[in-house]
C-alpha cells in the first residue's frame, strides 16, 4: 500500500513538473464607435420599460367582477372553436398560428384595459387636485382656527 502511495505521489511531481504554465491574454474591448449607439439604445428601452411598468400596474385590476372560473364556463369564440377543429384535422401548424393569434388578441385586450384604467386612474386624480385647489381658493384667509388661537392667545394674562 505505501509502495503504490509512493508511486502516485512521484507521478503527480513528474506531471507537475513536465506541465508549462500558459499565460493568458486579456481582451481589450474596443471602446467609441458602439458606445453611443447603444446609449441610445438603452435609453430607448429604458423609456419602453417606464412605460410598460406603467401599464403593468394596472393588469387585472376589474378581474374581481369577472365570474369564477369554477363556474359555467364562459362560451368559446370562433377562434377558439377553429382551433379545436385544426386539431381534430390533425393540422397543427394551423393551429399553432391560431393559438398565437388568439393570446396576441387577448394580450391586446389586457393592454386595452390596463390603459383605460391608467387613463381613468389620472384623471380622477386631476379632478381631485382641481377640486383641492378650488377649496383652498373658497378658503377665506383667516380661518377659525387661526382666530380662536388668537383669542386664547388674548387671554393668557387674564387667567
Amino acid at each position: 500500500m505505501w509502495q503504490k502511495f509512493q508511486d502516485l505521489r512521484k507521478k503527480k511531481e513528474k506531471i507537475k513538473t513536465t506541465k508549462v504554465p500558459q499565460k493568458r491574454k486579456r481582451r481589450r474591448h474596443k471602446k467609441g464607435t458602439n458606445s453611443e449607439e447603444t446609449t441610445e439604445t438603452r435609453e430607448h428601452q429604458e423609456e419602453h420599460e417606464q412605460h410598460w411598468n406603467e401599464l403593468k400596474q394596472h393588469f387585472g385590476v376589474n378581474d374581481r367582477f369577472h365570474p369564477p372560473a369554477c363556474s359555467k364556463p364562459p362560451p368559446k369564440s370562433g377562434l377558439e372553436k377553429s382551433i379545436e377543429g385544426a386539431i381534430a384535422e390533425g393540422d397543427i401548424a394551423k393551429a399553432e398560428e391560431m393559438s398565437d393569434r388568439l393570446a396576441t388578441r387577448e394580450l391586446a385586450v389586457k393592454i386595452a384595459q390596463a390603459a383605460d384604467c391608467r387613463d381613468f386612474v389620472q384623471h380622477k386624480q386631476e379632478e381631485e387636485a382641481l377640486r383641492a385647489a378650488q377649496k383652498r381658493k373658497n378658503q377665506i384667509s383667516w380661518g377659525f382656527e387661526a382666530k380662536r388661537r388668537w383669542e386664547t392667545k388674548s387671554n393668557m394674562g387674564f387667567m
